[in-house]
């Protein structure tokens, strides 16, 4: 949208950041210590102010040594047949030499750093051995916390319940401030923000928005586990003043939980112990009750295995799917995660101790035998039936010849009554937007940077393909956020 010389600035600061999540917070942060002015505009609420950073575990990736961790992303951005590269080669290295900083960058800001036992999800690529995990005193919201404390010692200016609507160009296309509206108050006002050097987009990904769900991820529908302000704004913003696109049909998603009376996905904790230390038995159905995968993939590329579509039937056959348990699972802990999502610390939904409360609601559907259970689930119950037979007899083998899962991780279903939850590709966020390079710069189809104009964290992410596992997303954030900022403050004033 073009600013002309009749255009009233009602604000004005170096760098102007979209989005107060993560990935927000660190650019303003990191433009501040450089010496420059910052305000973040934030479309939520102060009040109960849900950023997708502060409803994740708190993990970030911090590798332990540069080369190893190219070679990890580089084996990442490969996937698939094509010979294709996912991401530059630049952006991969400027990501393993600032995210290899993460740690000690959190540390400098006084907050505390937990290294994780986990290992990389992709153990057989190489440099799997350099990615590391920490994790921030349990969860994202007590790193936002911080975040957001270290923002008002440096005096960032956070305009809360003020969404940004368009950028502001002037004659040349570059970019010089926001237009955004103030919708607290007696009245919604609108306002411009004049961007000295630059604009940062740190406005998350499009979880929220179903049509452009529909338009580019590979299956629908699939749901998101928390943040309702990641509505694709940012992308919107960009796509006006010529912004490339890229990874819009990437996400990071498994299989999740939604039920319709409430608006996010739930995190689903699969199998577990009952209390006498032993595994629970469960499996994951499609629709027609039958097995299609190895259950045990937790990875946050899972929910390719839901993308499939049966040409002769016209139909995703695997969305929904059902998670199939028994009593003994039912009674050895709650279903969901409680280190992020709507279960995790924010509390956005308290999933009661015993499951009970949900299988009240009928988020969980019962059944005394697995025929009834099958037929209250819409399929037939002695697909269902027979399934779970098989199982049960690949158990007692101790060897899955179906789909190679970890002996460790099965048991029987056998206790009934028994029970289903119905599953949705889903989960933590998407992954596409405005292309961007290795200095943060948001490019224009021809490759060509939009001068004024950055992004960070899942607004155009660098991830492709195969994200590369739990704290990918937080890494970007804290990485990225850095090197946009470092970038932004050499920017020129224009007029």
């Amino acid at each position: 949208m073009l600013a002309t010389n009749r255009t009233k600035w009602d604000k004005t600061a170096d760098v102007v950041v979209i989005g107060y999540g993560l990935a927000g917070a660190v650019t303003a942060i990191a433009a501040r210590d450089l010496g420059a002015s910052a305000i973040i505009l934030e479309k939520q609420a102060a009040a109960g102010h849900v950023s997708a950073s502060s409803i994740s575990g708190g993990l970030w990736i911090c590798p332990t040594e540069v080369n190893g961790a190219i070679k990890h992303m580089e084996a990442l951005a490969k996937a698939g047949q094509s010979g294709m590269r996912w991401t530059d080669a630049d952006i991969l290295r400027v990501w393993a030499e600032k995210a290899s900083q993460n740690t000690e960058w959190i540390k400098s800001l006084g907050g505390n750093a937990k290294l994780e036992e986990e290992p990389a999800e992709y153990t057989h690529l190489p440099g799997a051995e350099t990615i590391r995990r920490w994790r921030y005193n349990g969860c994202g919201l007590r790193l936002m916390e911080l975040m957001k404390e270290q923002a008002r010692k440096r005096k960032v200016e956070v305009l809360y319940q003020t969404p940004a609507s368009r950028l502001l160009t002037n004659a040349n296309g570059e970019v010089i401030g926001v237009k955004a509206t103030v919708v607290s108050g007696p009245r919604p006002r609108v306002v411009n923000i004049r961007a000295a050097k630059a604009v940062v987009l740190c406005s998350g990904g499009f979880e929220e928005n179903d049509e452009m769900k529909l338009q580019y991820l590979r299956t629908y529908p699939l749901y998101f586990a928390g943040c309702a302000g990641n509505t694709g704004d940012g992308i919107l913003m960009a796509q006006e003043v010529g912004a490339d696109l890229w990874h819009m049909n990437c996400c990071s998603a498994r299989l999740c939980a939604k039920f319709p009376d409430f608006p996010y996905a739930f995190l689903i904790r699969f199998g577990g112990q009952a209390k006498d230390g032993k595994p629970c038995g469960y499996v994951v159905v499609d629709r027609h009750g039958n097995r299609y995968l190895n259950e045990n993939i937790k990875g946050h590329a899972a929910w390719y295995e839901m993308t499939r579509f049966d040409t002769h039937k016209l139909e995703y056959t695997f969305v929904p799917s059902y998670h199939i348990f028994d009593q003994r699972r039912m009674a050895a802990s709650r279903l969901t995660q409680l280190t992020s999502g709507p279960s995790g610390p924010h509390q956005l939904y308290k999933w009661s101790a015993d499951n009970t409360e949900e299988l009240k609601r009928g988020w969980i559907v019962s059944g005394k035998t697995l025929r009834e259970l099958g037929r209250e689930l819409g399929m037939s119950g002695v697909t269902l039936e027979k399934t779970v037979k098989d199982w049960n007899k690949l158990c007692a083998k101790g060897n899955d010849t179906e789909f190679g899962r970890d002996p460790k991780d099965m048991a029987p279903i056998d206790n009934p009554p028994y029970y289903a939850i119905k599953l949705f590709p889903g989960g933590p966020n998407t992954q596409g937007g405005p292309r961007r390079n290795a200095r943060a710069q948001v490019l224009d189809p021809f490759g060509q940077p939009i001068r004024g104009l950055y992004a960070a964290g899942e607004c155009g992410s660098v991830y492709g393909m195969l994200y590369p596992g739990g704290g990918g997303n937080l890494a970007e954030c804290i990485a990225f956020g850095r090197i946009a900022a470092e970038n932004a403050v050499k920017e020129k004033g224009r007029a």
